[in-house]
Protein backbone atom coordinates (compact mmCIF):
# COMPACT_ATOMS: atom_id res chain seq x y z
CA UNK A 1 0.00 0.00 0.00
CA UNK A 2 1.27 3.50 -0.84
CA UNK A 3 2.10 6.22 1.80
CA UNK A 4 0.36 9.63 1.58
CA UNK A 5 0.20 12.69 3.70
CA UNK A 6 -1.90 14.88 3.70
CA UNK A 7 -0.50 18.46 2.90
CA UNK A 8 -2.24 22.06 4.49
CA UNK A 9 -2.31 25.02 2.40
CA UNK A 10 -3.10 28.04 4.31
CA UNK A 11 -2.28 31.60 2.81
CA UNK A 12 -2.99 35.27 4.90
CA UNK A 13 -2.31 38.30 3.19
CA UNK A 14 -3.45 41.29 5.21
CA UNK A 15 -3.52 44.94 2.82
CA UNK A 16 -3.72 48.59 4.47
CA UNK A 17 -5.07 51.54 2.76
CA UNK A 18 -3.08 54.46 4.48
CA UNK A 19 -5.01 57.16 2.05
CA UNK A 20 -8.38 56.76 3.82
CA UNK A 21 -9.22 58.06 7.14
CA UNK A 22 -9.03 55.88 8.82
CA UNK A 23 -6.81 53.74 7.34
CA UNK A 24 -8.65 50.93 6.38
CA UNK A 25 -7.19 46.53 6.54
CA UNK A 26 -8.11 44.08 4.11
CA UNK A 27 -7.54 40.62 5.44
CA UNK A 28 -7.84 37.62 3.16
CA UNK A 29 -7.30 34.02 4.33
CA UNK A 30 -7.36 31.13 2.08
CA UNK A 31 -7.49 27.38 3.44
CA UNK A 32 -7.62 24.00 1.27
CA UNK A 33 -10.10 21.90 2.17
CA UNK A 34 -8.81 18.33 1.27
CA UNK A 35 -12.17 16.73 2.55
CA UNK A 36 -13.83 18.47 -0.22
CA UNK A 37 -11.02 18.80 -2.66
CA UNK A 38 -11.94 22.84 -2.77
CA UNK A 39 -10.38 25.99 -1.29
CA UNK A 40 -11.82 28.25 0.88
CA UNK A 41 -11.41 32.14 0.62
CA UNK A 42 -12.45 34.87 3.35
CA UNK A 43 -12.56 38.37 4.03
CA UNK A 44 -13.56 38.91 7.52
CA UNK A 45 -14.15 42.92 7.27
CA UNK A 46 -16.15 42.32 3.86
CA UNK A 47 -18.33 39.68 5.51
CA UNK A 48 -17.25 37.88 2.02
CA UNK A 49 -16.43 34.40 0.94
CA UNK A 50 -15.08 32.72 -1.79
CA UNK A 51 -15.09 28.52 -3.44
CA UNK A 52 -13.17 26.89 -6.02
CA UNK A 53 -11.83 23.66 -6.97
CA UNK A 54 -8.32 25.80 -7.48
CA UNK A 55 -6.73 28.87 -5.91
CA UNK A 56 -7.61 31.15 -9.19
CA UNK A 57 -11.67 30.33 -9.60
CA UNK A 58 -11.54 30.32 -5.65
CA UNK A 59 -10.22 34.35 -5.67
CA UNK A 60 -12.35 35.48 -8.35
CA UNK A 61 -15.30 34.08 -6.37
CA UNK A 62 -14.09 36.21 -3.18
CA UNK A 63 -13.57 39.37 -5.78
CA UNK A 64 -17.08 38.67 -6.58
CA UNK A 65 -18.27 38.40 -3.62
CA UNK A 66 -16.51 41.37 -2.35
CA UNK A 67 -17.67 43.73 -5.27
CA UNK A 68 -21.19 42.82 -4.80
CA UNK A 69 -21.15 43.22 -1.43
CA UNK A 70 -19.93 46.80 -1.73
CA UNK A 71 -22.48 47.63 -4.64
CA UNK A 72 -25.46 46.43 -1.92
CA UNK A 73 -23.65 48.70 0.91
CA UNK A 74 -23.22 51.19 -0.93
CA UNK A 75 -26.64 51.20 -2.76
CA UNK A 76 -28.12 50.78 1.14
CA UNK A 77 -26.33 53.95 2.39
CA UNK A 78 -27.83 56.07 -0.55
CA UNK A 79 -31.46 55.05 0.53
CA UNK A 80 -30.62 55.63 3.82
CA UNK A 81 -27.40 57.82 4.85
CA UNK A 82 -27.96 56.85 8.68
CA UNK A 83 -27.31 52.98 8.09
CA UNK A 84 -24.77 52.02 10.12
CA UNK A 85 -22.82 48.91 9.18
CA UNK A 86 -19.13 48.13 10.35
CA UNK A 87 -18.22 46.77 6.08
CA UNK A 88 -19.38 50.42 5.21
CA UNK A 89 -16.33 52.38 5.19
CA UNK A 90 -14.69 49.07 3.50
CA UNK A 91 -17.37 48.77 0.84
CA UNK A 92 -17.25 52.52 -0.28
CA UNK A 93 -13.94 52.02 -0.69
CA UNK A 94 -14.18 49.00 -2.79
CA UNK A 95 -16.80 50.45 -4.80
CA UNK A 96 -14.65 53.64 -5.64
CA UNK A 97 -11.63 51.11 -6.94
CA UNK A 98 -14.75 51.35 -10.27
CA UNK A 99 -14.29 47.18 -11.14
CA UNK A 100 -13.65 43.45 -9.42
CA UNK A 101 -10.47 43.49 -11.54
CA UNK A 102 -8.80 46.24 -9.38
CA UNK A 103 -10.22 44.55 -5.98
CA UNK A 104 -8.00 41.43 -6.64
CA UNK A 105 -4.99 43.98 -7.87
CA UNK A 106 -5.99 45.72 -4.57
CA UNK A 107 -5.67 42.24 -2.41
CA UNK A 108 -2.51 41.14 -4.48
CA UNK A 109 -4.79 38.09 -5.70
Amino acid sequence: MAQTETLQFEQRVVRRVTDTDPPLTFTVEVQFLPEDSAYLAWCEEMKAKGWGATLDETLDDLADEMWDFADVMVELQSQNPNIKDEGLAHARYIWSLGNVEKVRELLGL
